[in-house]
């Protein structure tokens, strides 16, 4: 990957924009903050050794192969070098000082201003096993690097998490040949952000390429011997032999450094529509905030690579004194097999749901209603109903579930 070819020191005395996070979050703040007029020195605190990356591909086809290292930075050191923008490698903050300053294992920094761009950890579970060698977690770029050199050497792997990364995970190494069992604690994979019927799909298409889903399963141990992980031992004591057990179940914020000045929550650090915390010295983007989203009417934690862009977009206007509204409606996706899933609004809450096209064929989407209202739409290899519920859920419209259930019945005449 391209890295500037020099990392500056620590700087006590000259202040600027700090920015604690090389993420997507950190560099939109960085790149906003230019483009809105900022003008005074900006220093980006990477603990990683790599300038910002892209991380979708860690769990698709940079583990198989299909992408390669130098394609995965967000922008080239040009961008860096042209916007004067210093990204020091290997820093670590690990305590911000109310005076300004932000000590790290590098050194001190002083700020006018500070973006905490942390980004979240894998969670972990107490289990007996999890510090087995062949235990791991997918976060970074390093723990990709990681499960690709272990995957040539292993037959069989439990992905314990039937979430987003699990399943993309899972989807990956059922392409590469391993077998594969997945086990999630709830009643269906993806339970906590689409409904039942997406989720009934996703489980069979696993099943249609030979991989096992174990729905409504805890997992009681890990086992292993000499200090490898031999396998998963589940709640209703079946055990699950393994070579690689990949723990995906979930993610927590990190807000300690937030917390220590007051400015966080357990449920990540709490900032207005423009990213600011109540110290006005001080913003956050990204996984680790938990602030106003206008979509959804209250706020809200999401882990996207969308919000993570326009949070950082928003506070890093915001940083160089001019209004963002970040107003954008949330989406997501997923590749898994030969599916693209992308999802538009927020499931939660919804009262019914509504399928259009044709699930035999894998090509469909799913309306979620709140009374007369379209909330979120999830899609099956059907990118145009997608790209028309953006505009479709930010306009104002009343529809029924018989209107939606009739093939020919417009859509784009909803935002009439």
């Amino acid at each position: 990957m391209e890295s500037p070819s020099t990392s500056p020191t620590a700087n006590s005395e000259v202040s600027g924009l700090v920015i604690i996070g090389g993420s997507y979050a950190g560099l939109n703040v960085a790149a906003s903050a230019r483009q809105n007029g900022y003008t005074d020195r900006i220093t980006m605190l990477a603990d990683e050794s790599y300038l910002p990356y892209n991380r979708p591909p860690l769990s698709k086809g940079f583990l198989l192969g299909a992408v390669e290292r130098d394609a995965l930075p967000l922008r080239g050191e040009p961008f860096y070098r042209d916007n004067a923008i210093d990204v020091v490698f290997g820093c670590r903050a690990e305590e911000i000082d109310r005076t300004g300053h932000v000590e790290t294992n590098k050194g001190r920094f002083a700020f006018d201003k500070l973006a905490i761009a942390t980004g979240t950890s894998a969670r972990m579970l107490p289990l007996a096993g999890v510090d087995l060698d062949g235990v791991v977690t997918l976060r970074s770029l390093a723990d990709a690097d990681a499960i690709r050199a272990r995957m040539a050497g292993v037959g069989s792997v439990v992905i314990v998490g039937g979430g987003f990364i699990g399943l993309e995970l899972a989807s990956s190494m059922v392409k590469a040949g391993l077998e594969v069992t997945v086990v999630e604690g709830m009643e269906r994979v993806l339970a906590r952000v689409t409904g039942p019927t997406l989720s009934g799909f996703v489980e069979a298409e696993f099943a249609a390429h030979g991989a096992r889903v174990l729905c409504r399963t805890g997992v009681e141990s890990i086992e292993g011997q000499g200090g490898k992980v031999t396998g998963v031992r589940t709640a209703d004591g079946a055990r699950h032999p393994a070579d690689l057990v990949v723990l995906a179940v979930g993610a927590v914020p990190n807000i300690e450094l937030a917390d220590h000045l007051g400015l966080a929550s357990p449920e990540g650090i709490l900032v207005d529509q423009f990213g600011q915390t109540a110290d006005p010295r001080i913003f956050s983007a990204g996984d680790c905030a938990f602030g106003m989203n206008l979509f959804a009417g209250h706020a809200i934690r999401l882990e996207s690579v969308q919000n993570a862009t326009d949070q950082g977009k928003a506070a890093g206007a915001a940083i160089a004194g001019k209004e963002m509204v970040n107003a954008t409606v949330p989406w997501f996706w997923s590749d898994q097999f030969d599916l693209k899933l992308q999802m538009v609004g927020l499931y939660q809450g919804s009262e019914a749901e509504v399928v259009r096209g044709s699930i035999e064929d894998r090509a469909f989407s799913i309306f979620y209603l709140r009374g007369d209202r379209i909330v979120a739409i999830d899609s099956v290899n059907k990118p145009g109903d997608n790209v028309l519920g953006r505009k479709l859920l930010k306009a104002d419209h009343s529809v029924t579930v018989d209107q939606l259930a009739d093939p020919d019945f417009d859509l784009r005449s909803l935002m009439a």
